[in-house]
């Protein structure tokens, strides 16, 4: 009876939720307790009660009100799933060594990690997946600008299982050495041998998929890897430059596929964050700096955790050339010795910057832009512009885009993402100009 219940409110809650959502969060609970206050709602990891107490709670109150006009407190709880698939399954035994690729980076673990408001998110996910591959997040696909830490995590999660020393097989690449792994595969009639390698592994991780795009042969073989993995509930972690939907030219059969697991973002680091990345960094190479100058770095660089990593460097290297110490390093050596990362760095994408080049391309001015016509010659390119402010400057909120554009609410500018979005996957002409856009915004 009490599993009834569960159901119709997952019958009902599937209808208000996105598909993707539901099938990440919600195939995998059962319902273990209902009094006539409170229900316990079982899921398989402790990151999916956090998430899920913290996202859903009040929305499985609002069903269960509408369905049996009672107030429950929901509460999701952790434990082991009760299937075929739990984790209690997987072999753990520290005696059993790891078939491991040698390319993974040992420096690249969970407690290397800074983590900030910024990836929180996508961190627990990783350590989530690395606790139990294959039944947690499947697959998991993180995306992000370079150099936000996207390698970083996806190799902690390799280097996590490779401590744990399950007995599995660990496999690290990128999308253009599958790609070349295969041609010379094609080239040596050996691609049976090059199925095999891929397809018996129980952790894959790639990196770079976006650079499927356009390849149709590379497409079709990953597509067929994928599904061998995915049948055999074995753990793929992919990384991208962006969503599933934006990468140019991919096959939608391989975006639902991408979409089916967990897709987590990076975005570029706050301040503290940004602090503590460098502090971190600094610990292995005995890099001691003044406060004030560690301070004034994470201001005047934000860009990336990667740009942050090569400031230290030219410092540690200008202090060694001047025989100097590093504390002895103010911030007026350190605005000299990066005069040119910060120059670089403060050539910051804006919204004028956004709107100037959409002008530009499609022969309009950016006063024409901003009137109230709905006329298609300035609208359709309002919407285009609208889309890379938010694809652009992920920091800006919804709000303050359509305040810029002179629209009355955020919904405008939700439609405007939508529509575009929509016309991006199958209009190679729009892909082409939205990407030479974006070149330009860059340069």
């Amino acid at each position: 009876m009490d599993q009834d219940i569960w159901q119709n409110i997952l019958d009902k809650l599937e209808h208000n939720i996105k598909p993707q959502s539901f099938r990440t969060w919600f195939t995998e609970t059962s319902l273990i307790d209902l009094s006539d206050t409170e229900m316990t709602v079982r899921v398989p990891t402790q990151f999916a009660a956090n998430y899920l107490n913290q996202s859903y709670a009040n929305a499985v109150k609002e069903i269960s009100r509408s369905l049996y006009n009672r107030d429950y407190q929901v509460k999701f709880v952790s434990a082991p799933p009760s299937s075929s698939g739990s984790k209690a399954d997987i072999p753990e035994s520290k005696g059993n060594r790891v078939a491991v690729n040698t390319k993974l980076n040992e420096r690249f673990s969970f407690e290397q990690f800074v983590v900030g408001r910024n990836n929180n998110f996508a961190y627990s996910a990783a350590k989530a997946v690395a606790e139990s591959p294959g039944y947690t997040y499947n697959p998991l696909f993180i995306y992000g600008e370079s150099g936000m830490g996207k390698t970083h995590l996806m190799q902690a999660v390799g280097n996590y299982i490779h401590m744990e020393g399950r007995n599995c097989n660990i496999y690290y690449t990128t999308s253009e050495a599958f790609t070349n792994e295969m041609i010379d595969g094609i080239r040596g009639n050996k691609m049976p041998d090059f199925r095999a390698k891929f397809r018996k592994v129980d952790i894959l991780l790639v990196d770079d998929i976006h650079f499927l795009s356009r390849k149709e042969g590379t497409q079709e073989e990953f597509f067929h890897t994928f599904n061998a993995l995915f049948d055999n509930k074995k753990q793929i972690v992919l990384t991208s430059d962006r969503p599933p939907k934006d990468i140019p030219d991919l096959e939608n059969r391989l975006v639902t596929r991408f979409e089916s697991g967990l897709l987590c973002d990076l975005k570029s680091p706050d301040f503290e964050t940004r602090v503590a990345i460098l502090r971190k960094k600094a610990e292995p190479e005995n890099i001691v700096l003044q406060d004030d100058t560690f301070n004034f770095i994470a201001e005047s660089i934000s860009s990336s955790v990667r740009a942050l990593e090569g400031s230290l460097i030219r410092i540690l290297a200008y202090a060694s050339y001047n025989k100097l110490n590093p504390e002895d390093i103010d911030t007026e050596m350190a605005q000299n010795i990066l005069s040119d990362m910060i120059t670089e760095n403060r050539k910051e994408i804006s919204l004028d910057n956004i709107t100037q080049e959409v002008c530009n391309l499609w022969g309009i001015t950016p006063t024409m832009i901003m009137e109230k016509t709905r006329r298609n010659v300035v609208a359709f390119p309002r919407q285009v512009a609208m889309y890379l402010a938010n694809r652009l400057i992920p920091q800006l909120s919804l709000k303050d885009i359509a305040l810029y554009f002179n629209r009355k609410d955020h919904t405008t500018v939700i439609h405007a993402k939508r529509m575009i979005e929509n016309q991006f996957r199958d209009d190679k002409d729009l892909r082409a100009q939205i990407e030479l856009i974006i070149k330009n915004i860059r340069k």
